[in-house]
């Protein structure tokens, strides 16, 4: 797909999706859960149509109705032997776990730059207590233990881990290894974790799982609103001289609500007011963050040091390697193509904006995050992106929001 977008005037109010994060678990703890679940606004992307899939593979009849996901029963019967988790690096570190503790013997597969994306370490781990998988097949059973987990790769592997550990007969230790990553998702995943009812202790090295323990997510649940695709329409405030409002946010676990902090740096006027936060700036300025811990935000923050008037720096960049693309290098060719210069060095980008960019022809490295923040630099001078279809992965509706707050798209 092929978007011609020229130069836009974006200002006006869009409500938020929902959160991928906490779907992904919602539907999972759902799945454990044994009576029936209804989840409310479900935004039915690419990835949590994969966990819909993989769930489904594993036994699960689950309804969908609009943007509601009812999970009904689990038939043994129906159990496949593939369990495909798409593109999804959530669902794929997520099903790892949790075939090995309901000792299925099933095979994981999906896209072949999801299966090249580090698993070994979960894998290793998963292992040593039984799993034996071999080539994302899982031919064994989980048991209760003391795992250690590098934690400084993925903190999907933690919330696997943390997600089937409780199902399994006895008390199980996690250990975590290395500088703990992107902490803000361990969080949701213990937040929805105490919400269907499970009991897990944080110790000064990692968690103590309980065994034997019976998940009972409430009957009911409406899915929080999402951050880290909000941040897309957040910045447009930030970069555009007009005011953007996203409705539908609240302050919970996800870390992507660092975006705000971040616009502030940049000099933008972010205002919230209940669930509405709105933003608007005139001058971006140029500004230095981490971003170990919200990694997806590199992309849309790069957007921003793009049109600042100064040198800008991303810290915690290696991570972005092992994103849907290596994500550091393409964000490198996309201020490449509006004529920003940038230099990499020591886990850091140095982002060289000098308050303009040119027109750019974008390739979309079927990245949505990539998509999005090539679309946001187009709203400033224009642009073509080739491979647009990528959105989908995280947010079908993009570019008709994108058009609903002024986006001129041909």
């Amino acid at each position: 797909m092929i978007k011609n977008i020229e130069k836009s005037n974006l200002v006006g109010e869009i409500k938020a999706i929902s959160s991928k994060s906490y779907a992904h678990r919602l539907m999972i703890c759902a799945f454990l859960t044994d009576k029936i679940v209804k989840l409310n606004k479900v935004t039915l992307s690419a990835d949590i149509l994969a966990t819909y899939t993989a769930l489904t593979a594993l036994g699960g009849k689950i309804d969908i109705k609009g943007d509601s996901l009812t999970v009904n029963f689990k038939d043994k019967n129906s159990v496949l032997d593939i369990v495909d988790c798409g593109e999804s690096g959530s669902t794929l570190r997520f099903m790892l776990p949790l075939v090995s503790a309901l000792g299925v013997k099933a095979s994981l597969t999906g896209s072949q730059r999801l299966l090249a994306r580090p698993s070994k370490p979960l894998i290793e781990c998963l292992n040593a207590h039984g799993a034996d998988i071999q080539d994302f097949k899982v031919n064994g059973k989980l048991t209760s233990g003391e795992f250690i987990i590098d934690a400084s790769v993925s903190s999907q592997y933690i919330s696997g881990l943390l997600m089937a550990l409780p199902m399994l007969d006895g008390d199980s230790v996690i250990i975590l290894k290395g500088e703990r990553v992107s902490k803000s998702y361990i969080d949701i995943t213990l937040e929805i974790l105490k919400l269907a009812g499970i009991k897990i202790d944080q110790t000064q090295k990692g968690f103590y799982v309980y065994g034997n323990q019976k998940y009972n997510l409430p009957s009911e649940i409406t899915v929080n609103g999402d951050w880290s695709n909000s941040a897309f329409f957040l910045v447009a405030g930030g970069i555009n001289n007009n005011c953007v409002t996203v409705s539908g946010l609240t302050e919970d676990a996800q870390g992507d609500r660092y975006i705000l902090e971040i616009l502030k740096k940049a000099g933008a006027s972010v205002k919230v007011s209940g669930d509405r936060v709105s933003v608007k700036a005139n001058e971006v300025y140029p500004i230095s963050v981490d971003l170990t811990d919200a990694p997806d935000l590199a992309p849309v923050t790069s957007v921003l040091c793009a049109l600042a008037n100064g040198v800008s720096e991303i810290y915690g960049v290696d991570r972005l390697r092992d994103k849907e693309s290596d994500r550091l290098q393409t964000i490198i060719e996309m201020l490449k193509c509006v004529g920003v210069k940038t230099e990499y060095n020591n886990n850091c980008l140095k982002i060289y904006g000098e308050g303009k960019i040119s027109s750019g022809e974008f390739n979309g490295f079927n990245d949505h995050r990539l998509v999005m923040s090539e679309s946001l630099l187009s709203s400033v001078a224009g642009g073509v992106i080739t491979g647009a279809e990528a959105v989908n992965k995280s947010y079908p509706n993009y570019f008709e929001d994108y058009i609903s707050i002024g986006g001129i798209i041909k």
